[in-house]
């Protein structure tokens, strides 16, 4: 019961906080208001890097112009992403941002809004610490959960109630988290009250399924009262039967197959309790019968055609008995002809669930095949990354050597030979006619000594090993801006000392090659770089506004391969995630995780 009442407080964060263009917008608020519906529509459709990603940038570029409007929608995207990936602590962190930047704004309906979303985030945390399979069970630490939440929920009901009596929907949603509240906390009777309210509401605006469902809830609470003291609680008993049998039928005929299957459930103990055994055996086999059909896409017209049969059956049972006296032998004929239509029914069941279980077992074994050559895969992906670490190790190694010999061995010998030309020079008088084309050999050897560091330096990536990873992808960004073949943006946040010197060559490797194949194959105008440190992890970020291309099909013409970046990023124990398309451009997000010494 409680985890239904958990999806229902789910729809909370997925509330429309943001209205429609208004007119009168600045043409930069207005591209913010584009990012901001982008970046929800990505939320919802599970693109959740893309989604934090867009808000992100909103909730950065609003800060710089003060613009406490849009910084508080930016929030409430990423909170409700935070959610949806259950990062509840970061979920609050964003619900707190956007509660003090709507008060900034002036608006007192987000501020509601947002205490109504910290709501929903304190009491799934009661709810997990309820559960005693999950880490965090505590039941002392759920009751302070569920206060806070009682607390947010309390007042929210009471703006609108004074500020916006006729909102019924945002009035219905606050009663539904105050009845899953008090029923979390087992006060029943309490929970029964604000379901009612809830159930009227939901009526007011149509909400037909909404309304049977907290039906069912109704009935649910009631029967949960009963069960905790069933010598002197009869009547909620009663109560229970009833709202039960009332969404039962009625979720039936919608059909909101789950809620039927849970009141036949709450029905069949009701009816075992009764001693009706007859009715409560119906129950529970109806009950796994609706059980079946959630899980069966075609089960539902089945069981439709069998009620009618068995209504139907039922309706000539009936007429036989209202014709018994005067027609007994044709009442018998009846009979028979009943029984003969409930064996082949039942017959008909019973092949039907053979069937089922047969063509379960294959589907069983077909996943089973299928997961043997996923493993088969990853077994060659594994060996395969493994082999391209060793060349990738073994290249940082051949560019280490190759830089120490030009530096200390070629460097060398071009340092002498440079000292003794500076001692020929100094022989040299100045009216010889020769001494212009040493001079010009001297500036050549300079020239060369100066070339071999260069080499040397970007082998070892100088700017790398000298300042750390920022700068030297500032100086990446730099070199290829200069070039004008593209512009390169660079966002970090955070990262100082996040990541030890091998980690930083890695991923500096790893930017280089995708800057790479952006200049060869995407015919992007524009692309970013972002490094953001998160509490044990760098996330790296690079998107582009090309071309895009297929992920399964990989990088066409070279450059480096997918195979090549998962190389390296197994080697720094990390993952990726790549979102393109032919036409929508390009996004790479990869995590690394930080290592604490």
């Amino acid at each position: 019961m409680i985890k239904s009442v958990s999806r229902v407080l789910k729809c909370l964060v997925g509330l429309a906080f943001l209205p429609a263009v208004l007119l009168g917008q600045t043409e930069q608020e207005q591209e913010w208001t584009r990012l901001i519906k982008e970046a929800d529509d990505y939320s919802i459709g599970a693109k959740y890097d893309s989604a934090l990603l867009l808000s992100n940038q909103v909730a950065l570029a609003a800060e710089m112009e003060e613009n406490y409007e849009f910084m508080t929608r930016a929030y409430f995207v990423m909170a409700s992403v935070y959610y949806r990936i259950r990062k509840l602590d970061l979920a609050i962190d964003e619900y707190v941002k956007a509660k003090e930047t709507a008060r900034k704004w002036g608006n007192e309906s987000f501020v509601v809004r947002a205490d109504l979303g910290l709501g929903v985030v304190y009491h799934q945390f009661g709810f997990n610490a309820l559960d005693e399979s999950h880490p965090t069970y505590d039941t002392v630490q759920a009751v302070l959960y569920l206060d806070s939440a009682f607390k947010m929920f309390t007042m929210a009901q009471e703006y609108y109630m004074r500020n916006a009596p006729d909102n019924y929907l945002m009035l219905a949603y606050t009663a539904t988290n105050l009845a899953g509240n008090y029923y979390a906390r087992k006060e029943f009777i309490k929970s029964s009250v604000y379901r009612n309210e809830a159930i009227e509401l939901y009526e007011r605006v149509g909400e037909k399924s909404n309304a049977i469902s907290h039906t069912y809830f109704l009935g649910s609470t009631y029967l949960q009262h009963f069960k905790l003291d069933q010598k002197n609680h009869r009547p909620y008993l009663d109560s229970a039967k009833h709202f039960l049998l009332f969404s039962h039928v009625k979720s039936l005929d919608i059909p909101l197959t789950e809620v039927a299957r849970n009141a036949s459930k709450d029905l069949a103990f009701v009816h075992q309790y009764l001693n009706n055994t007859d009715s409560a055996l119906y129950y529970w086999n109806l009950s796994d019968s609706l059980l079946i059909e959630i899980y069966s896409s075609n089960y539902e017209d089945r069981v439709l055609e069998y009620r009618a049969q068995y209504e139907t059956a039922s309706a000539e049972l009936e007429a036989e008995q209202q014709r018994f006296r005067a027609l007994q032998q044709e009442r018998n004929k009846r009979i028979v002809l009943i029984i003969s239509i409930a064996v082949v029914i039942i017959f008909s069941i019973w092949l039907y669930i053979i069937d089922q279980k047969r063509k379960n077992i294959k589907a069983i074994a077909a996943k089973n095949e299928e997961l043997n050559k996923q493993r088969i895969d990853e077994l060659l992906q594994q060996q395969e990354i493994a082999s391209l670490q060793g060349i990738l190790e073994g290249q940082e190694q051949e560019r280490k050597r190759v830089a120490i010999d030009l530096h200390d061995r070629l460097g060398g010998i071009l340092s002498m030979v440079k000292l003794h030309f500076s001692a020929v020079e100094e022989k040299l008088p100045q009216d010889n006619p020769e001494k212009k084309k040493f001079l010009t050999a001297s500036e050549l050897l300079d020239l060369a000594a100066g070339e071999v560091r260069n080499i040397s330096h970007n082998l070892l990536s100088g700017v790398l090993a000298k300042f750390g990873l920022v700068p030297a992808l500032k100086d990446l960004a730099d070199r290829i801006n200069e070039s004008g073949e593209i512009k390169l943006h660079l966002i970090q946040h955070n990262l100082d000392n996040a990541l030890n010197g091998e980690q930083e060559l890695q991923l500096y490797r790893i930017v280089q090659e995708l800057i790479s194949n952006i200049l060869k194959h995407s015919e992007a105008k524009e692309a970013t770089i972002q490094l953001i440190r998160n509490e044990d992890s760098v996330n790296l970020i690079v998107e582009d506004d090309g071309k895009g291309f297929n992920p399964n099909e990989g990088i066409k013409g070279g450059g480096i391969g997918l195979s090549n970046l998962k190389a390296r990023v197994n080697k720094l124990n990390g993952n990726f995630h790549i979102d393109s398309g032919k036409g929508a451009g390009t996004s790479i997000s990869i995590d690394i995780p930080i290592i604490n010494d």
